[in-house]
């Protein structure tokens, strides 16, 4: 691994956390554990993904860990100090996401939505969302300090929104009431996420395309 080599602060994180694809894998294990093949980002190799794997681990930052049933499989998991990597992550998608552009030409994931929902939460409300976004469960936890994102469905959620991407696209990121979205239980909740969640033209790059 090379070092800048400079007894800095921030050199010393650049030289754990700084090659390329490290960060982005990070913000994919924020939500929860990913298999390793959950992992391969668009343009990213096996070996490569194995390589970055083993140095944050190397690093305490990850930990390989095995999944219980009905998963029942070994996966990758932030450990305690690779968490705290969580508010440089968030940072950086706000300071990225008004230089989106048009998503054209690039990878989309529900995923990275989600996540970007962590970062755009202004705080205030209480509940728990259920976000089901083409098939796959998200947990939604919200209090007025801090939204949690989360993988897997929750117990009992105060509402649940359902729909495919560019429709929860559409209400989340553009924050669009007449989204075509399915929304069960509190609705009020619902209204007040949409409200809570600061606009950015964009967010995340996964505006859906238009009509």
């Amino acid at each position: 691994m090379r070092s800048y080599k400079q007894y800095c602060g921030v050199a010393q994180a650049l030289d754990l956390v700084g090659q390329r694809w490290t960060l982005l894998l990070v913000r994919d294990l924020l939500p929860g554990p990913r298999r390793f093949r959950d992992l391969l980002l668009p343009g990213l190799t096996p070996n490569v993904l194995s390589e970055r794997l083993h140095q944050l681990e190397e690093a305490g930052l990850v930990e390989n860990i095995e999944l219980p049933p009905p998963a029942a499989c070994h996966a990758w998991a932030l450990t305690e100090a690779g968490r705290r990597l969580e508010p440089v992550v968030l940072a950086l998608g706000a300071f990225g996401a008004p230089y989106l552009g048009a998503p054209e030409g690039r990878a989309v994931r529900a995923r990275w939505m989600v996540v970007s929902l962590m970062r755009r939460y202004r705080g205030g409300l209480a509940g728990v969302v259920a976000l089901v976004v083409d098939g796959v469960p998200y947990t939604v936890d919200l209090t007025p300090e801090r939204l949690e994102a989360r993988d897997g469905a929750p117990t009992r959620p105060d509402a649940v929104i359902t729909g495919d991407l560019p429709s929860v696209a559409a209400l989340l990121v553009r924050r669009d009431p007449d989204a075509p979205v399915a929304i069960e239980g509190d609705a009020a909740l619902v209204r007040g996420l949409l409200g809570a969640l600061a606009s950015q033209s964009g967010d995340g790059g996964i505006r859906p395309p238009p009509p």
